[in-house]
């Protein structure tokens, strides 16, 4: 059984930014599908956990960045799973470009059950036969971000769209981070050398709904909070220059 998905790809012009640079969002959302991808080949994919009533749930992901290659460069991808612990699990990604780092990070994951809503031990559905590699990235713990919005700057109003909602039924993970940084103008961002963006999901929005877009000032950056109606956080993120 592979325990680690290397594939090689082309940045395409759907996955540029403004400067035809492979777009941050871009690379959560080949992180996403470089999960589902390794998934299914290892027994662990949606198809697979839909038929013992479970699915996977995405709780956090943190990435770091270098140099952003453009159009049509070649990349290479890698991802793999950590050896999971009692309830939740960690995933790596690197991205590389002619042999230099282009970004890399993981998610942490828990498996949960469709009927009960309870958080289901990895161990009860990881295959036996599957060895994990040992290679650890991004070893610093994720951040504990604050929750607390109340008085912040207000960016922006969104309402969930029929194209954010995944198979779910509630919004996915990556139109999150396509929403908090379509709501910073162009320039500001190219005004921005990133060095990495820590995403925490705390709870579900559904389509129709409409979203608060606040954002703070850190020390090293600033943070968004995406916040339900009554003030409850969607999700919160950090962005560090």
């Amino acid at each position: 059984m592979e325990n680690k998905l290397c594939k090689n790809m082309k940045v395409m012009a759907g996955m540029a930014d403004n400067r035809g640079r492979l777009s941050i969002p871009a690379v959560f959302s080949l992180c996403m599908d470089l999960a589902t991808e390794h998934g299914a080949m290892i027994e662990l994919g949606f198809d697979d956990l839909a038929e013992k009533g479970l699915f996977w749930l995405t709780t956090k992901t943190k990435l770091k960045f270098a140099k952003m290659p453009g159009m049509l460069a070649d990349l290479s991808a890698e991802s793999w799973p950590e050896k999971p612990g009692r309830i939740r699990c960690n995933r790596f990604y690197r991205l590389t470009c002619g042999g230099e780092l282009v970004a890399e990070g993981k998610s942490e994951w828990a498996i949960i059950s469709r009927e009960s809503g309870k958080l289901i031990p990895p161990s009860e559905v990881y295959p036996e036969e599957l060895v994990h590699d040992p290679e650890v990235i991004c070893e610093e713990p994720f951040t504990r971000l604050r929750d607390d919005f109340a008085g912040c700057e207000v960016l922006e109003r969104y309402k969930v769209r029929s194209t954010d909602i995944d198979l779910g039924q509630h919004m996915n993970n990556v139109a999150y981070v396509r929403v908090l940084f379509g709501a910073i103008p162009c320039r500001k961002w190219e005004e921005l050398e990133i060095r990495e963006v820590e995403v925490a999901f705390k709870s579900q929005s559904f389509e129709g709904e409409e979203l608060t877009i606040c954002r703070r000032e850190a020390e090293d950056g600033f943070e968004i909070g995406i916040l339900h109606a009554d003030g409850k956080l969607a999700v919160v993120a950090a962005v560090r220059c």
